[in-house]
């Protein structure tokens, strides 16, 4: 028992500072940090494994993180209606590891992240955060609730998602709603041959997120993991809806960023949610 308790404490001395530095971002840069679900392959064979990298990053250039059950909330399998849990060691990289997929369809898997905190010093960094993101209202919000223009705490929670199809593409094989907080719910099938776009939905707490900004990062196939993807902002509809092109193929991200008032914990004064949706659209 004294043996186990050690290692565990050794994995976490190792792995914490990382995550830490990583998902409680330094202010200046907060704005423009990501956190997505990675998977080896986005298209599989039925009876294969598969293992998914949850990243902190931006541009769909990111660190591949260990897994921490402080910072994981839940991970889910979702081959058809009837999710799993999955489950991780501490430190393991990729969080989801050799997950065996025996079931054909469309899977989805989702993260859930407790939250984490971020301090912004200035006034003019949470603005600059708040505009990137599609959110400058929430400024003028700060300023009616007379709050502190400096040390403005917020905590802030993580819903990614990624798709995997497995076997041949058939007509039943489509997207459906996990019940995260904030998601994003692809109308169809993003695999489906032949389409030059797709429409997609946000949803928070199940009910349509509308007029909200999302960020669509795209790096075609064959590109250097490194290299800066294009991004594009696209906006949703009055149901939450928005159009997505899927014109190039190779990595696609879309993000989105909700803030809602908060009193706490401690001198917390926003929380932000983060929907992210992940895949890879293959070569023809």
């Amino acid at each position: 028992m004294n043996h186990t308790r050690s290692i565990t404490t050794t994995i976490k001395e190792r792995v914490l500072p990382n995550i830490i530095l990583s998902l409680c971002l330094t202010a200046s840069s907060a704005a423009a940090h990501e956190f997505w679900l990675d998977p080896q392959s986005s298209i599989v064979e039925l009876g294969q494994s598969l293992s998914i990298d949850m990243r902190v990053g931006q541009n769909l250039v990111g660190q591949a993180l260990p897994y921490l059950d402080n910072v994981v909330r839940e991970m889910k399998h979702w081959p058809s209606d009837a999710p799993s849990d999955l489950k991780a060691r501490l430190g393991d990289r990729p969080a989801m590891q050799d997950v065996a997929l025996d079931e054909p369809g469309l899977h989805r898997f989702t993260l859930e992240t407790n939250p984490a905190f971020i301090v912004f010093a200035t006034f003019a960094e949470f603005t600059e955060y708040l505009e990137y993101e599609g959110l400058a209202e929430i400024a003028v919000m700060h300023i009616d609730r007379q709050l502190s223009q400096v040390d403005i705490a917020e905590a802030y929670v993580r819903n990614a998602r990624t798709l995997v199809q497995v076997g041949p593409l058939a007509p039943d094989h489509v997207d459906a709603a996990t019940g995260l907080p904030f998601e994003f719910i692809v109308e169809g099938n993003p695999f489906a041959a032949d389409q030059s776009e797709i429409d997609v939905r946000l949803t928070w707490q199940s009910e349509p997120a509308p007029f909200t900004q999302i960020a669509i990062f795209q790096k075609p196939s064959g590109v250097q993991a490194s290299s800066v993807a294009t991004r594009t902002l696209v906006t949703t509809d009055k149901e939450g809806v928005a159009k997505v092109s899927l014109d190039v193929a190779g990595q696609y991200l879309l993000n989105a960023v909700r803030m809602e008032p908060v009193e706490g914990p401690g001198s917390v004064v926003w929380q932000s949610h983060w929907a992210s949706l992940a895949f890879n659209i293959p070569n023809s």
